[in-house]
C-alpha cells in the first residue's frame, strides 16, 4: 500500500490492543494491518478534502478581493484581515442586480 499516512495509522492500529477494552485480547498483527489501511484511506481521504478546502478557500478569497471594502467589514463595524466569506453571495448577487441596471438601463 502507497499511502504516506500507513506508519501512521499502524501506530493507531496498534494502540487498538492498549485500551482497558482490549487489554485481554491476543493481538493478531493481519488484523492490526487491515485495521491500519483501513484508518490510512480515511487519513487520506481527511487530507484531500482539507486541500481541496483549502483550494477552494483561495478561490472565494481572490473573488472577494474584487467586491471592494464591504466584505472585509463586520457586523459590528470591526475590519478583518481575511474576507467575511458569509457575505460574498449577497455581494455577489448586488454587483449582479446593478450590472443588469446598467446593461440594460
Amino acid at each position: 500500500m502507497n499511502n504516506m499516512w500507513i506508519e501512521e495509522a499502524r501506530l493507531i492500529a496498534e494502540q487498538c490492543w492498549n485500551n482497558e477494552e482490549t487489554k485481554g485480547i491476543k493481538k493478531d498483527p493481519a488484523l492490526v494491518e487491515a485495521i491500519a489501511r483501513t484508518v490510512a484511506v480515511w487519513m487520506d481521504t481527511g487530507a484531500q478534502h482539507a486541500r481541496n478546502t483549502e483550494f477552494y478557500r483561495g478561490l472565494l478569497d481572490e473573488c472577494a478581493g474584487h467586491l471592494g471594502e464591504e466584505v472585509y467589514i463586520a457586523d459590528d463595524g470591526s475590519v478583518m484581515e481575511d474576507p467575511l466569506r458569509l457575505k460574498i453571495p449577497a455581494l455577489v448577487s448586488d454587483l449582479a442586480v446593478r450590472a443588469r441596471g446598467i446593461t440594460h438601463g
